[in-house]
């Protein structure tokens, strides 16, 4: 029997680790931007999160950097909170 168990241990998937979705960000949380070569690139610091009075699957945010800079996004509330893209050839 403890050969079976093994067995259906080393199938069993591995466990992702969960992403954070904009639905589950609360007010003074700080999500990361980081797109090469975006001027949106950086560190930011949640003012205000509502739901969008329009669509029901979108939410507005209000974010502001270190630098003073503010930024309005209208997020889907399923997408990921923190962006990080890699592209080939592109340094940081």
């Amino acid at each position: 029997m403890q050969g079976q168990l093994d067995l259906f241990a080393l199938d069993a998937p591995p466990i992702a680790t969960p992403v954070r979705t904009w639905a589950d960000v609360r007010p003074g949380e700080r999500r990361t931007y980081d797109v090469p070569g975006s001027p949106w690139r950086g560190t930011w610091t949640v003012r205000r999160i509502e739901q969008h009075p329009s669509a029901p699957y979108a939410l507005i945010v209000d974010l502001v950097n270190d630098d003073g800079r503010v930024w309005q996004a209208c997020p889907h509330r399923d997408a990921a909170a923190d962006v990080t893209v890699e592209l080939p050839g592109v340094s940081r």
